[in-house]
C-alpha cells in the first residue's frame, strides 16, 4: 500500500472527538456514563478540574481550563463539547476557544446575573450566596452537609478541607465574570433544561441566552434538574449528525 494510501486510511478510521465537562465537582469518570455503542463511533474525553480527581489544587481560570482541555486531546475545529449542570460554562467558553463545531448544554449554569435574578425558588441560592460572602463561610455553610466525606472521596480529593477547597475555588470562577465574557455569542448551542429545575431556574437559562442568536432552548416538560444526562447527549449528538 502506498504511503498517501495509508494515510487516507489512517484519516477515514480516526474518530471525531467530543469533549463531556460535567458539574462540579465531577470529574473525568463522567466518561464512564457514556454508553459503547457511542464510544464505538466517537473519541470522548474530558479531564479533572483543578483539586478534583487527584489532581493538584489551584485557582481555576480559563487558562488552566484551556490548558487542562489540550492535554486531555482537544484541538482546535473538533467536533463538540457537551457541559452538563456547572460544566456548562466552561464548555461554551470551550466552543469559542476552540473553534468548535457543536456545542450542547444539559441543565446549565449560567452567569450571576441571570442566575440570581430568579434565585429566590432556587435550593442552591443559600450555597452561591455564601461562595460571595467569601471562603471561611462558604466553609461553614458546606461543613454542615451531612454526606460530605462521601462527596470528597467521589470527588477524588484527599480530604474534605482539600474537597471544600477546590468546591470553593471552581464556584468562585464560575460566578466571576472570567468565562463569560470570554464567551463568544456568535457560537451554536443546543441547550436542554427541565422547566421545573430548581438549582438554576428555567428562565435564568431563558435570559442568559437572550444575547446568543444562534442559541437554541430545549424546555424539558416535567423535569428538574437532575435528570438523565446521557438521554440528552445522545439526542445532542443524534442532532448534530443531521447539522
Amino acid at each position: 500500500m502506498c504511503f498517501s494510501c495509508k494515510e487516507n486510511k489512517s484519516t477515514y478510521l480516526k474518530k471525531t472527538t467530543i469533549c463531556v465537562i460535567g458539574g462540579t465537582p465531577s470529574t473525568s469518570d463522567i466518561l464512564n456514563l457514556i454508553p459503547d455503542s457511542l464510544k464505538a463511533k466517537y473519541n470522548f474525553i474530558s479531564f479533572n478540574r483543578p483539586g478534583f480527581g487527584g489532581t493538584e489544587i489551584s485557582q481555576t481560570t480559563n487558562e488552566t481550563i484551556f490548558e487542562l482541555a489540550e492535554k486531555a486531546g482537544l484541538q482546535e475545529n473538533d467536533f463538540g463539547v457537551i457541559g452538563i449542570s456547572g460544566g456548562a460554562p466552561i464548555a461554551m467558553l470551550l466552543a469559542s476557544k476552540f473553534k468548535l463545531k457543536h456545542c450542547g448544554i444539559i441543565s446549565g449554569m449560567v452567569s450571576k446575573e441571570a442566575y440570581f435574578k430568579f434565585a429566590d425558588s432556587t435550593i442552591t441560592k443559600d450555597l452561591f450566596t455564601n461562595v460571595l460572602a467569601g471562603y471561611d463561610e462558604f466553609k461553614k455553610a458546606v461543613l454542615k452537609f451531612p454526606n460530605l466525606d462521601e462527596i470528597s472521596k467521589q470527588a477524588g480529593t484527599a480530604s474534605k478541607e482539600l474537597f471544600i477547597k477546590a468546591t470553593y475555588n471552581e464556584f468562585e470562577y464560575l460566578l466571576s465574570e472570567a468565562p463569560y465574557t470570554s464567551i463568544n455569542k456568535a457560537i451554536a448551542v443546543d441547550w436542554w433544561h427541565g422547566e421545573n429545575d430548581v438549582n438554576v431556574p428555567y428562565k435564568s437559562a431563558e435570559l442568559f441566552l437572550k444575547d446568543f442568536k444562534n442559541a437554541i432552548l430545549n424546555k424539558i416538560p416535567n423535569s428538574s434538574h437532575d435528570i438523565n444526562s446521557v438521554i440528552y447527549i445522545e439526542k445532542l449528538i443524534d442532532g448534530w449528525e443531521f447539522k
